[in-house]
């Protein structure tokens, strides 16, 4: 399961550095564009918007895999250990939550806006809004494998 997972945050990856290589070289185009001809035009500027949508979603997963997503745990650490496990439980439990509505919302979303277009490239807003679903599954999709390692850990710990 583990090597699944890993090509598939590899796979994620490398969605990610195109999309930014995409964004880069929209945006330097756009620049170009408006200042240089002083011709501005709406594609470059939505390809933009996509690409760091898409890649903010896709990145977050891999974050979350990594643990590296932002925690504000002062007040945790001030709890007592049995309180700590509770409480880390408990915000599990409402991510998950939080995640699966997400995702069914989103797939509502991409369903009601597949024939609604994109005011500069012309393309379905479902592919942009795709970007919600799909982030949301891939953080489950790793926010279940943090939590099968911690039982898995504290199964060690405890045996």
């Amino acid at each position: 399961m583990k090597l699944v997972l890993d090509k598939l945050e590899k796979t994620v990856l490398a969605i990610v550095a195109f999309l930014f290589a995409v964004m880069v070289l929209a945006l330097f185009y756009q620049i170009i564009m408006r200042f240089v001809f002083e011709r501005a035009n709406v594609w470059s500027e939505e390809l933009t918007r996509y690409s760091f949508i898409w890649m903010s979603m896709l990145g977050s997963s891999v974050a979350t895999r990594r643990s590296k997503n932002m925690d504000v745990d002062f007040f945790v650490n001030l709890m007592p250990r049995k309180l700590q496990k509770v409480n880390s439980i408990f915000t599990t439990v409402l991510i998950i939550l939080f995640l699966l509505v997400i995702i069914i919302f989103g797939v509502s979303l991409v369903i009601m806006t597949h024939k609604q277009l994109s005011a500069g490239m012309q393309i379905p807003m479902s592919y942009m809004y795709a970007s919600v679903p799909t982030g949301g599954l891939l953080i489950l999709i790793f926010t279940i494998e943090t939590i099968i390692d911690d039982l898995k850990s504290n199964n060690v710990e405890e045996g």
